[in-house]
This record gives C-alpha cells, sequence and structure tokens, in this order.
C-alpha cells in the first residue's frame, strides 16, 4: 500500500470560476494524505474567499494570501511551505481524475523512482483528447534514460515534438529534490517558467515512471489558446531570461549529456508563434512560412488555429504573401465564442480553394491530420511545414541562438 505524504500547491489568480472544481477533485483523490497549499496570489474576483471556505471543510487545507507576485513566486512560497515527502502542482482552472496521485505515487514508490509522469486530457468545451508523452510509458533506470529517454526528451525525432511534456502539472516530484531546481527559477520568469524547472529535475533523476493512462484535465479556455502578446523589447527580455536559464543549465551538464541542441529547438518552438515580438525584419523571414509548395498569391485553406496558426494567419494578412480563404479547426466553437473567424473542419469541401496548409507545430499532430486529410479529400493539395527551413542557422541567427561565426 503507498503511503507518505504529499504536498499539492495550487497558484491561484482570478479563477473563482473554475476553483471548486480543481478543489474538489484534489479532496476528492482516492489517496487521501495529502497537504493541500493553496496559493491565492493577489487574486480580485472571489477566489481568496472562496480559498478560505474550502479550509474551514477540510483540515488538510492551508491557504497563503499574497499581493500579485506570478506563477513562479507563487510556486516558491507554496513548495517552502509544504511538508510532504513528495510535491505535484495543478493549475487553478484545471482538474484532475479521483485515483491520479495514487497510480503516480504507486509508481514511484513500487520502482523506487524519483519522478512519475502521466498522461493528459485537453478539455476544450465540449471536447476532450487524450494526450500522451512522446516516449513510451515504462519505468526508465540511469541505463534507459541515458539510451532512450534523454536523446529525445526536450525535442524527440520530429521537429517540436517532446519527448516529456515540460508540465509541472502531470508528474509528482520528490519534494526535496525538487526544492533547489524551483528556487533556481528568476520569479520574473514568465516564458518556459516549467520548463525551467522539468528538464533540470528530469536530468538529474536516476530513474522515472512513465504511464499512459490519462490521469490530468487540462482546461483550455479562451485565455490558454490565446496567447497575449508583449512588447517588441519585453518579448526580447522573456526569451533572453528563459533562453539564458536553459543554456547555462546545458552547458553546465553537456560532459554527462549534451541537451543543447535540444534547448535550441525548444525554445525556438517557442519563439516562431511570437517571431513578430522577437524580430523586426519579419516580412524578410521567408522561413516564417515554411511552405516551400505554396506559391505566392496562391489561394489556401488553413487548418489548425492554435498558437502556431494564429501566427500564420497575422504573418499572412501582414504580407500578403498568399489569400486566406478560411481557416479551420476543431475547437472552432470556443474559438469562434473568443471572437475568432474560424469554421469547422466539415466546411471544407464548401470552400474553393484546393489547397489546405497544416498550421500544426506538434509533429505528432501533424502527421495524423495529413493522414486523415489525405484520406478524405484525396483531390486536394496539402502542404506541410518544411521543418529543415526551421531549424536552419538562418532561423537561430535571426533569432539570436547563434552566431554567425557559430554557423560558419
Amino acid at each position: 500500500m503507498a503511503n507518505g505524504l504529499i504536498s499539492v500547491i495550487v497558484p491561484i489568480h482570478n479563477a473563482e470560476p473554475y476553483l471548486s472544481k480543481c478543489i474538489d477533485s484534489i479532496i476528492g483523490q482516492s489517496y487521501q494524505q495529502l497537504e493541500i497549499i493553496l496559493v491565492d496570489d493577489g487574486s480580485t474576483d472571489g477566489s481568496g474567499r472562496l480559498c478560505d471556505a474550502y479550509q474551514k471543510k477540510d483540515k488538510r487545507i492551508s491557504v497563503i494570501h499574497q499581493e500579485n507576485k506570478g506563477l513562479v513566486r507563487s510556486r516558491k512560497i507554496g513548495l517552502s511551505a509544504a511538508t510532504g515527502e513528495y510535491a505535484a502542482y495543478v493549475d487553478a482552472d484545471d482538474w484532475l481524475e479521483p485515483g491520479m496521485y495514487e497510480l503516480l505515487l504507486k509508481k514511484m514508490q513500487e520502482y523506487d523512482a524519483e519522478l512519475s509522469v502521466c498522461a493528459r486530457f485537453e478539455d476544450t468545451g465540449e471536447q476532450r483528447k487524450t494526450v500522451r508523452q512522446g516516449i513510451g510509458a515504462g519505468i526508465y533506470g540511469e541505463h534507459e534514460l541515458k539510451r532512450t529517454v534523454f536523446p529525445h526528451m526536450i525535442s524527440a525525432d520530429g521537429v517540436f515534438e517532446p519527448g516529456i511534456f515540460a508540465f509541472l502539472w502531470d508528474k509528482l516530484f520528490l519534494r526535496e529534490k525538487l526544492l533547489p531546481f524551483q528556487m533556481a527559477v528568476p520569479d520574473e520568469t514568465v516564458m518556459g517558467e516549467d520548463a525551467a524547472v522539468t528538464f533540470p529535475y528530469m536530468a538529474s533523476a536516476s530513474r522515472i515512471s512513465i504511464i499512459d493512462d490519462p490521469l490530468y484535465h487540462y482546461r483550455q479556455t479562451g485565455s490558454s489558446m490565446v496567447k497575449s502578446m508583449k512588447s517588441f523589447a519585453e518579448e526580447r527580455r522573456r526569451f533572453s531570461l528563459l533562453y539564458g536559464s536553459l543554456k547555462s543549465w546545458a552547458d553546465s551538464i553537456k560532459d554527462q549529456f549534451d541537451f543543447r541542441e535540444q534547448i535550441d529547438e525548444y525554445v525556438l518552438f517557442l519563439m516562431i508563434p511570437r517571431a513578430e515580438y522577437l524580430y523586426e525584419g519579419l516580412d524578410e523571414l521567408d522561413f516564417l512560412f515554411p511552405f516551400p509548395d505554396v506559391k505566392k498569391g496562391e489561394r489556401i485553406i488553413l487548418y489548425g488555429m492554435g498558437t502556431y496558426g494564429q501566427f500564420l494567419a497575422r504573418y499572412l494578412k501582414r504580407t500578403g504573401f498568399c489569400e486566406v480563404e478560411a481557416i479551420v479547426d476543431r475547437n472552432h466553437e470556443a474559438l469562434s465564442a473568443q471572437g475568432f473567424s474560424v469554421k469547422s473542419p466539415d466546411e471544407i469541401e464548401r470552400l474553393t480553394s484546393r489547397h489546405i496548409v497544416l498550421a500544426l507545430s506538434y509533429t505528432g499532430i501533424r502527421e495524423r491530420a495529413f493522414e486523415e486529410l489525405q484520406m478524405k479529400y484525396p483531390q486536394y493539395k496539402i502542404s506541410k511545414m518544411d521543418t529543415g527551413l526551421i531549424l536552419s542557422g538562418e532561423t537561430k541567427r535571426a533569432f539570436g541562438l547563434v552566431t554567425e561565426d557559430e554557423i560558419c
């Protein structure tokens, strides 16, 4: 029987509409040895009062109220207050399957693992999708980590396809081992703040467990699907902070395992959709539309309106390289509710264009969509991105990841 206290840390900022479902799913875990730490990060809605009400109902709950200090600082404060042998994070607008911590802890203790990882559900309105880790389920010791996991951990065989997602919330950690990695992240980090903890922690582990069971519900709301962009200077600062932190870590352990190329690919994955806030000569960068078989002035259907699809739509509107007849996405209802002009993929045949461009950054999702569309619309031309253009030295130079001398 699994035992040991798990500290569950929930940073909260104006999450009142979703908070009860989140907390109820933690309270209702089949594994009851929990310490639940709710960090109210300067909420101006009813989140703080709701936390206090839950604290009165369940003695396992403690509440920390503070002025708004941001996600990283809230995690640090919650983790510093924790006393459990194990630690986990939950985002305040998400929720858990009832057996999540019981199963993760069972695997962790049974195999003496330092990390336990599960799959997730992505919930968008009434739609639900299961997303598993890129690396298959199993127990990976030191030898297997170096041979099987580390070479694909951050960026797997396909560009923009992680072996293990950087998220903190689909994992169970050893608290004392986690503490220095979390505390090392600068408070002002707001881009890749999960990766700055997860990657170094995983690289230091001697054994990890990965399971295919989807146990965490990641709620995709309008705010999570529509990414906020700041000013040019602020966006550059964000990425400089993230890249500097990850590069410094990768350089420090390169003799044990060299993650530097994977780090470059991961940071590019985050940077490309935000290119207009990172590079002033946007119109000159052909590789930002990496579809060489799309001709200038052509009329196309853009398939996908996630972060990458939003970027491509803005890029094409700005440059006028080709005409977008329509954007289609399976999450069209949720996106339409946010004010986007998005159609259902079922409407493709009603459109005049016969050229579909896949605006999908994740390799696995892109390949599955390509195969499905080929079978359904054999008469259409379907274009996938040329990942070689994305990973070229020119791209890395433009975004400051390498110098001219390094390209040569």
